[in-house]
C-alpha cells in the first residue's frame, strides 16, 4: 500500500544527473572497478594490471569519448527551444558534463526530450536504447490523460527498463531514487494523472508570491498586501470601460506555455527573400487582413 503520494520530478532529476555522471565517467572510478571484481560480475571492465604499479581500465560501454562528448555538448548549445519553455541549458552544463544551476523543470525537459536527442548517435545500441526507453517511461508517466487499459503494459515496459539499466549501467548508478519509477506506476495507477498533483503550479506561484515581497523585514505581510493588491485591481478592471481586464493566471490546463509569445532563443540569421517567396507573402498578407476585408469585397 502506498502511504505517501510520490512526485516524480524528484526521481527525474536524480536520474538525469546519474545519467549524466555516468556517461560522463565522473562514476567510472578504480575503486568502482575493484568492486566490481570483488563482485565477480561484468569481467570486461575488471582492472588489469599492467607492469609492477600499472593498472589500466577498459573503456567502458557507457563512458563517452572525447569526440562523442563534443557532439553531446555542441547539441546542447544548438539547440533552440521557445521562450520559457525551459532555461538556458547552453549555460548550464559544463564542458565536464556538469549540470549547475538547473531547476526541477529543466530536469524535467532534460530528461523527457533533450536527452534522447542528444544521445541518439552515441554510444553503444543498447546503452543508447535504455537511455530513450527510460526517458518514453516518463513521458508516459507525465501523461495528461490515461488509459488504464494501458497500466499493465506501462508496468512491463518499466519493469525491462529497469532491468536493461541493471545491464548496461554500474552498480554504483543505482541508489534508492533509481528504483523509485516501479513505484510510480503502481501510484498512477491509483491516484491518476500525475499533473493534477506535483509540484510545478506550486512551485510557480511561490515565484509569483515572491515577486510581491518588497520588505525583508516583513515578507508575510508584503505577500498579503501584494495579493490583495493583484485581486482588487483584476476586480476593478472588470467593471472599467475602455480597459483591458488584468488578472493572473495561477494555473491552466488549456494553455501549454509555449503558446504565449512564443519567441525561438538563440541569436537569429539574416537572410534575403527571394522575388517569389516576398510576392507569396505579399499576396498572403492582401488577401488574409481582417483591415482590408471591405477592399475585397
Amino acid at each position: 500500500m502506498i502511504r505517501h503520494v510520490l512526485d516524480p520530478m524528484h526521481c527525474e532529476k536524480n536520474l538525469c544527473e546519474n545519467i549524466m555522471k555516468t556517461i560522463w565517467g565522473l562514476k567510472d572510478t578504480l575503486k568502482k572497478r575493484q568492486d566490481l571484481e570483488e563482485a565477480n560480475i561484468r569481467p570486461e571492465l575488471h582492472p588489469k594490471h599492467v607492469g609492477n604499479d600499472t593498472i589500466a581500465l577498459p573503456v567502458a560501454p557507457y563512458v563517452l569519448s572525447k569526440v562523442e562528448k563534443a557532439k553531446f555538448i555542441k547539441t546542447i548549445r544548438n539547440l533552440k527551444t521557445p521562450s520559457n519553455y525551459v532555461g538556458q541549458l547552453s549555460k548550464r552544463i559544463t564542458v565536464d558534463g556538469d549540470l549547475r544551476g538547473l531547476k526541477s523543470h529543466d530536469y524535467h525537459i532534460m530528461m523527457q526530450q533533450i536527452l534522447p536527442l542528444c544521445v541518439r548517435t552515441l554510444l553503444p545500441k543498447d546503452v543508447r536504447a535504455t537511455i530513450i526507453r527510460i526517458s518514453r517511461v516518463f513521458q508516459r508517466l507525465c501523461a495528461k490523460s490515461v488509459d488504464p487499459s494501458t497500466m499493465q503494459d506501462l508496468m512491463e515496459e518499466t519493469a525491462v527498463t529497469m532491468c536493461m539499466m541493471e545491464k548496461v549501467f554500474p552498480p554504483s548508478f543505482f541508489d534508492v531514487m533509481s528504483h523509485l519509477p516501479i513505484h510510480l506506476v503502481q501510484q498512477l495507477a491509483i491516484c491518476g494523472p500525475v499533473h493534477t498533483r506535483w509540484m510545478y503550479p506550486v512551485e510557480r506561484y511561490l515565484k509569483t508570491l515572491k515577486g510581491y515581497v518588497r520588505q525583508r523585514a516583513q515578507p508575510e505581510g508584503s505577500m498579503a498586501r501584494g495579493y490583495i493588491m493583484e485581486e482588487a485591481i483584476g476586480f476593478c478592471t472588470e467593471y472599467m470601460q475602455n480597459c483591458t481586464m488584468t488578472a493572473r493566471r495561477v494555473w491552466d490546463d488549456k494553455e501549454e506555455p509555449s503558446m504565449n509569445d512564443e519567441v525561438l532563443q538563440g541569436k537569429g540569421r539574416r537572410r534575403i527573400l527571394s522575388p517569389e517567396l516576398q510576392q507569396w507573402i505579399h499576396e498572403f498578407v492582401i488577401n488574409n487582413a481582417e483591415i482590408l476585408q471591405d477592399y475585397r469585397e
